[in-house]
């Protein structure tokens, strides 16, 4: 089933337990809040699913914490890491993340350095291969 066919069932069932017609359901939609101002319907709709988060949270929170009910604590910790979520409190899941490696900087032993710091001193040109590594 195509999403179109799938959107045109829910609008003719919503038409027909309306008793109105399909161009009536959608002008409905299109009349939406998330259509006329989304901040606000986001924010409201953000508000009364912490509120429905709170009720739950009380209905098991005697079970869970009293009676030591396992699934009641179960519930709770769905229902705080549901809380988190919505608050922006949980990370995102899934993060690209590019390891770059880089060529390892190759260093003079003190010796060597000693040695190029007397041939500088001497005005003796370094030998090939012995360039200074920045």
């Amino acid at each position: 089933m195509d999403s179109d066919e799938l959107t045109n069932k829910r609008v003719h069932a919503i038409a027909r337990a309306h008793d109105c017609s399909i161009d009536d359901v959608h002008a409905a939609l299109d009349r939406h809040p998330i259509e006329l101002d989304r901040e606000e319907y986001l924010r409201r709709t953000l508000a009364l699913e912490l509120l429905r988060l709170d009720q739950l949270e009380i209905a098991f929170e005697g079970k869970a914490l009293r009676d030591k009910d396992v699934a009641a604590g179960a519930l709770m910790t769905k229902i705080l890491e549901r809380r988190a979520t919505l608050l922006g409190l949980n990370p995102p899941i899934g993060h690209a993340v590019q390891v770059v490696q880089h060529e390892p900087v190759t260093r003079r032993t003190s010796m060597e350095e000693a040695r190029a710091r007397l041939d500088e001193f001497m005005g003796i040109a370094s030998k090939p291969g012995s360039e200074e590594v920045h």
